[in-house]
């Protein structure tokens, strides 16, 4: 099996692509019953699909063949933790850090299964050891965050939600837990604008706009309050702590039976319900009603993944010139103009897109570095390796050792089967007419008169 067709199948079931990725393994298997590789990604299929038990059993086999296999024992721990069997995982990454102690990762999971069985020292230990071994592990500085606040340490709490957010500023639910301490911090404004962050990424997440909307109550802002409870009713007026929390904003606001429907709805959608209980019974009899919001806690950042590590296909990008140009600034020209491609009006981009000179384009600057091979994660094309002609000196350039099957996509390559300069020069004039629709004049010029320069040279 070869590196591309691995990551191949390792890409469809990361993508949920199950169906295509059994029918590739069954193939595999059947010639090769004894490759690891493929018994490591059929176990990884079992259990993205909730066999459970059967993948425990493949990564299992797996460690009994080879103990010193740290990526078969992690897989066979972020199982035994999807079973629940947490001893069993923790015992069994141990013996994964033993044989590789640099994979961070190990540490952020030993670090949560110890929040689970409410070791907070021991979770504190691992996230630290994550992070000796991974500075911008953003994860383990949000994990740490909630350890420090477990164990009252807020300022600490503080400021590891802060190391998480300056690492990955887009992750909604960091910015959440950082709101949740601000707010135990006394500084509700500054957990408002966390909120404002956490639900402008995720707009419909119940537990971020409850919290939000209680903040907000507290801070006498009603009507902001009770636009945040009914965002959540709207998408779910299933919403038991929904109910519950708009209830206290109509009771604020002084709409007392309307605010005894919302919490009898409530006890409607959840049998049991002490809290809207407590809430409907205040506000029946105290003229000055004690009530209290549904709140969400912090969440674990818990996408535990099983890992893999997909080796990279040999290639060696071509040196030497074409046609008077050096490769690597050829390359870099190229890849360079692709980029520009993304400034272009919408009609124009999607058009060069969908067109066959995206193809080309990805073909010359593949063959150029040596693995076209990886052609086929763009279009079911099957490509013929050959070897790339200088004109000028008739001598050949070799690319990658790695041998494609036959056939060859429109217009990629002569005849002849070789690249060669009027090929390169008509995909450098098609982008250069491309360019003249980018809205910055000056870039437009600049672009026009380096591609005549290099198709020039070329023709």
């Amino acid at each position: 099996m070869s590196a591309i067709e691995m990551q191949k199948i390792a890409k469809l079931i990361k993508e949920g692509d199950y169906k295509i990725a059994e029918e590739l393994l069954k193939v595999i298997l059947e010639e090769l019953p004894h490759n690891r590789t493929a018994h490591f990604l059929f176990g990884m299929l079992l259990a993205k699909t909730g066999m459970l038990e059967e993948a425990e059993t493949e990564f299992f086999n797996l460690v009994k063949d080879d103990r010193r296999d740290a990526e078969a024992l992690c897989a066979l721990a972020i199982v035994y933790r999807w079973q629940g069997k947490l001893k069993d995982a923790l015992g069994t990454f141990n013996e994964a850090i033993d044989l590789d102690p640099t994979r961070y990762e190990f540490y952020r999971y030993v670090g949560d299964i110890q929040i689970l069985e409410k070791n907070l020292k021991a979770a504190f230990m691992a996230y630290a050891k994550a992070i000796e071994c991974n500075p911008d592990f953003a994860s383990a500085y949000n994990n740490l965050g909630i350890v420090y606040f477990e164990m009252n340490e807020i300022n600490k709490a503080l400021n590891a939600f802060q190391q998480a957010i300056s690492r990955e500023s887009g992750n909604e639910m960091f910015h959440y837990n950082y709101a949740i301490a601000l707010e135990a911090n006394g500084q509700l404004q500054e957990a408002v604008h966390e909120y404002e962050i956490a639900v402008g990424i995720t707009p419909y997440w119940t537990s971020a706009r409850l919290n939000f909307g209680s903040i907000l109550a507290k801070l006498e802002q009603l009507d902001r309050a009770g636009s945040a409870f009914d965002i959540i009713l709207d998408e779910d007026p299933f919403n038991a702590d929904g109910w519950n929390n708009m209830g206290i904003v109509l009771a604020k606001q002084g709409y007392r039976e309307e605010a005894i429907r919302h919490f009898n709805r409530a006890l409607e959608e959840r049998s049991g319900y002490d809290l809207a209980r407590r809430n409907l019974d205040s506000v029946k009899n105290d003229a000055d009603p004690k009530v209290d919001f549904a709140v969400a806690g912090m969440i674990l950042d818990q996408e535990i993944d099983i890992l893999f590590t997909q080796p990279k296909p040999d290639f060696k990008p071509l040196s030497g010139d074409f046609m008077g140009i050096e490769i690597p600034h050829l390359v870099t020209f190229m890849n360079y103009l692709k980029e520009i491609i993304n400034f272009l009006p919408e009609q124009q981009k999607m058009a060069f897109n969908q067109s066959d000179i995206r193809i080309r384009m990805e073909y010359i600057l593949n063959t150029f570095m040596g693995h076209r091979g990886i052609l086929r994660e763009i279009q079911d094309l099957h490509l013929k390796q050959q070897p790339l002609m200088n004109p000028r000196t008739k001598q050949l350039e070799k690319t990658s050792p790695v041998q494609e099957s036959a056939g060859q996509p429109d217009g990629g390559e002569a005849a002849d089967g070789m690249l060669n300069a009027v090929e390169i020069a008509d995909f450098l004039t098609y982008l250069g007419t491309l360019s003249s629709n980018l809205p910055d004049p000056a870039l437009t010029k600049y672009l026009t008169e380096k591609i005549k320069t290099v198709v020039s040279a070329m023709r």
